[in-house]
């Protein structure tokens, strides 16, 4: 089907590209849990504001600059994937694609509740990859289907009404494919063409640790894992330091004592796909006096879901990571911390992507193959490699019959042994190094994003500092560093 038939069909239909501004509020409905939505568009400026149960997230274009500012007030600019993916989802936005017939093209026909439709890939300058579905009697979009982690995500579209002679869909549903977890967003009211306040688009303030001063506490290892003493409701607990995670996790019990009820039942992604994840607000946590005050929490009975045994309270993720600076020196067993520029990091810095709210890093394997990993504080172990990048790139890591587990919240994958020649990290060659290709086809460990993970084998040669609310990571080599030179492979 010719790329001209399909955008003319979809621009008589919408009129998209003739609107100057764009104001629409409504509810939100998913996950166990209800809230609402505004957003605000005026030309090359957009802002949006969703509240569902007890996370409040905004997002703030401006010009050809994007932030996110998530539910514990963490503010990052999207610079990486989410950039990539933001950039085509503009482009469809504002309807400026029929202008640029070069950017599409035509990937086949499919079917939408019994629909015949065509589907257009669109790929923005720099972007990622987007494909729209469009009925192809009306012109109408049907779906919006894009790449989430371990496999495509749709917004499903449907309730279209005239405004001002547009065409505009009240209603959106947003879903992975397992229905249970999908979130509808119900429009209630639209305004098209009317003068935006400009205060909309004003910046996003970051919320920081709170604290005065540098604190350095002992960092406490466990079965291969490390973590620190939390406080909350007047109790010390255990929590593991996760950078490979998006959300501070506690226990179910954590919420018991802290007098709180959690809300929803969300989808968790660890080692498979699962449910039964909660929200919640905890009034204060803290790490020797260093306090994060209203923290937007997940929770799950995490010694049923994590499979492995290892005992537990809590995982501080990305909201801890991106309110501090955090220096972990794992020869020395310490871990000191304090507000972004308290101290200045030691070592060489290695950019990271955090749109996602992970630690992510492009580094180089066997001498001439770059690749992006997640930097993963909570992995015990040297290196993940995942089941779509080495069946894109055969040949990089040697087959092995060795069988292995890699465990997770939500379970265990089976995963088989085998030793990558060379990694580079933070210019420095690392040799021998030991991997675990984890054999999933779904959940965190199958991520189609990332080419795998490095742990904590890799970085206990090092002191990192992680300053991940200005996407870097240093890395300095500790009194304990060995590059693997004199290792024999490991399988």
């Amino acid at each position: 089907m010719p790329v001209a038939t399909i955008l003319a069909a979809y621009d008589k239909a919408t009129h998209a590209a003739d609107v100057t501004t764009f104001a629409a509020e409504g509810t939100l409905n998913g996950e166990g849990l209800t809230g609402t939505y505004r957003i605000v568009r005026d030309g090359r400026n957009e802002r949006e504001d969703d509240v569902l149960g007890p996370r409040h997230e905004t997002s703030l274009r401006l010009g050809d600059r994007l932030y996110v500012r998530n539910a514990n007030g963490n503010v990052r600019e999207l610079k990486g994937f989410l950039r990539r993916r933001a950039l085509t989802e503009d482009l469809l936005d504002s309807g400026a694609f029929i202008e640029h017939p070069e950017l599409s093209r035509f990937v086949g026909w499919g079917d939408v509740g019994g629909t015949k439709a065509w589907r257009l890939e669109v790929d923005a300058k720099g972007g990622e990859p987007e494909t729209l579905w469009i009925d192809s009697s009306s012109g109408l979009p049907l779906r919006l289907e894009y790449l989430d982690g371990d496999g495509p995500s749709f917004v499903d579209y449907s309730d279209w009404r005239d405004v001002k002679g547009r065409k505009i869909a009240f209603r959106n549903v947003v879903s992975d494919g397992d229905h249970r977890f999908d979130t509808v967003q119900q429009t209630t009211s639209v305004t098209l063409d009317e003068p935006v306040d400009p205060a909309n688009f004003a910046p996003l303030a970051p919320r920081l640790l709170a604290t005065d001063r540098v604190h350095t506490v002992p960092l406490i290892e466990r079965e291969g894992h490390v973590g620190v003493t939390v406080r909350i409701a007047n109790k010390d607990w255990f929590f593991l330091l996760d950078t490979g995670a998006q959300s501070i996790l506690v226990d179910s019990a954590v919420l018991q004592a802290a007098g709180v009820t959690g809300e929803g039942a969300m989808e968790v992604r660890g080692a498979a796909r699962s449910g039964g994840l909660t929200a919640a607000t905890l009034p204060r946590l803290e790490i020797d006096g260093a306090a994060m005050d209203d923290v937007v929490v997940s929770s799950i009975d995490i010694g049923r879901n994590l499979g492995g045994g290892l005992k537990i309270d809590g995982i501080l993720g990305y909201p801890f990571f991106a309110s501090a600076v955090v220096e972990m020196d794992f020869a020395k067993h310490l871990m000191r911390f304090g507000p972004p520029g308290s101290f200045a990091p030691q070592g060489t810095a290695v950019a990271l992507d955090v749109d996602r709210e992970l630690a992510e890093a492009t580094l180089m394997m066997n001498g001439h193959l770059d690749a992006p990993f997640i930097v993963d504080t909570g992995n015990s172990g040297e290196m993940l490699l995942y089941r779509p990048f080495l069946d894109a790139h055969p040949g990089i890591v040697p087959f092995s019959a060795t069988a292995s587990w890699n465990y997770g919240i939500g379970g265990a994958n089976a995963t088989y042994r085998t030793s990558l020649d060379d990694l580079k990290i933070g210019g420095v060659d690392l040799y021998r190094r030991t991997v675990d290709v984890v054999l999933a086809n779904q959940g965190a460990f199958a991520d189609r994003v990332d080419a795998g993970n490095v742990g904590l084998g890799v970085l206990s040669n090092f002191v990192a500092t992680f300053d991940l609310g200005n996407a870097t990571m240093y890395l300095a080599p500790g009194i304990a560093f060995d590059d693997g030179r004199r290792r024999t492979a490991r399988m």
